[in-house]
């Protein structure tokens, strides 16, 4: 008779797959978003099995060891100039009060302190010990990143994260310590200089940054500092950062990305559907027929997923795996029967788990939407090496479809989640009304 053994943290899916899966502790589930690590295996048995299983494991750990160490740094460093300047006031009103003998406020009281203590505090509590009557310092360019990045919940590690960093390495390059730029301070000097920056800035490939990136990175940047100056109380007139003087974007630059022609997505449906990783055929049909962003689909949850309705559909809104992009972004999108079909067979053994389960489990988690993204541009440029095509090209493609067929504006933008929900219910009524009008230009178009 033979002897099975219980595997710590695996256990088998209704399809057969043996799953990775375990808790995180809640402090690091908080801090990273994300409860457990859950990866499907790519071997079942024997020595593969064990050095995978093991691999994961030690996956785990450093995942908990990285969270905790930036959790730890977080405690010290993601505070703005305002809130260490509170603290530090708190830290020296409490030195202060164990004085007996002596004012208070009396800024000698505050030499005193200093020269009986071992070691010596922060600056920012030397200067509140020696002068308790002291201005808080002037908020600087840090301080409105952290602020931004605190009242819009950037999760360390997250592509927000990264593309935050990005721009703002970018922003120190060109303007010096952020940390020592006083928001009252910035002029439009700054804000052409920043510009000129970012004109003659190259991409990891060495080429140059498109004006248009360029754009969207200061657009960020610009949003930083009206964030700002409105909740920092930043007695400003204006942003340095608007209505910088662009140069206009040549006719080469509009054509930089393109639609994805017919043959191309059909033959890389075809080089997905013999791919190991079974769900990349799922996805690829389905932002083909959608014309989706790829986190909007990879994000996809079962409740997310009306095959049963007298028009098939996905309803793209939040939900416990990922965002949206913006408010407009929440729609129903219709079905086609390709699209249709690969719902189904997502679906597949996931019905009985509840609507909260994730539809593709392997692109659930932090970074998913990133790994997804890269899995499908390798494809891509298996079938062709021109850089005006990616995935996004999908997206570009759906909308030239509804465009050929006659669709209107506002249906091309409610379909891809572009337009004001406020415009689109205005001519089509409620999500119902809107359904029905797409699903009848989607038959138009062919998709």
């Amino acid at each position: 008779m033979a002897l099975q053994a219980k595997i710590k943290h695996v256990d088998r899916r209704p399809n057969g797959v043996l799953r990775f899966r375990r808790r995180f502790p809640k402090d690091v589930a908080d801090h990273i978003g994300q409860p457990h690590l859950q990866v499907h295996f790519r071997n079942r048995e024997g020595v593969k099995f064990a050095i995978e299983h093991q691999a994961l494991m030690e996956q785990w750990e450093r995942i908990v060891e990285n969270a905790r160490a930036e959790i730890n740094r977080a405690g010290t460093n993601n505070r703005t100039t305002h809130q260490r300047w509170h603290d530090a006031m708190l830290a020296a009103a409490g030195l202060r009060e164990g004085v007996f003998g002596l004012d208070p406020e009396d800024s000698e009281t505050g030499r005193l302190i200093l020269e009986t203590m071992p070691a010596s505090p922060e600056p920012l509590v030397v200067k509140a010990l020696l002068d308790p009557t002291a201005r808080a310092p002037e908020p600087t360019l840090q301080d409105a990143i952290l602020l931004y990045r605190q009242d819009n919940r950037v999760i360390e590690g997250s592509r927000e994260d990264v593309g935050l960093s990005r721009i703002t390495s970018r922003l120190e390059a060109a303007l010096g310590s952020l940390q020592d730029m006083a928001m009252i301070d910035l002029t439009r000097e700054h804000g052409r200089t920043y510009m000129q920056h970012l004109l003659k800035s190259k991409k990891s490939d060495g080429s140059v940054l498109a004006v248009g990136t360029a754009k969207k990175e200061a657009g960020i940047v610009r949003a930083i500092v009206n964030h700002g100056i409105t909740e920092l109380d930043i007695d400003a007139a204006n942003n340095p950062f608007h209505g910088l003087p662009w140069p206009k974007e040549s006719a080469l630059a509009l054509d930089a990305k393109l639609p994805l022609p017919d043959d191309l997505v059909s033959s890389i449906n075809i080089r997905l559907k013999n791919a190991r990783n079974s769900e990349l055929h799922l996805i690829w049909s389905i932002l083909a027929a959608t014309g989706a962003r790829l986190n909007e689909i990879a994000g996809l949850t079962v409740g997310d997923v009306f095959l049963d309705h007298k028009l098939p559909h996905v309803l793209i809104r939040p939900n416990g795996v990922r965002n949206l992009k913006t408010k407009s972004s929440v729609r129903s999108v219709p079905l086609t029967e390709k699209a249709q079909e690969a719902m189904k067979a997502a679906l597949e053994g996931l019905a009985n788990l509840g609507d909260e389960t994730p539809l593709f489990e392997r692109y659930a988690r932090q970074r998913g939407n990133d790994a997804l993204s890269a899995v499908l541009m390798k494809n891509l440029r298996a079938e062709t090496k021109d850089t005006r095509f990616s995935v996004h090209g999908l997206r570009h493609r759906v909308s030239d479809k509804l465009r050929e067929a006659g669709a209107p504006t506002e249906v091309r933008q409610g379909f891809l989640g572009h337009a004001n929900q406020a415009i689109a219910e205005s001519v089509y009524g409620g999500r119902e009304a809107r359904l029905k009008e797409f699903q009848k230009w989607v038959i138009f178009s062919g998709l």
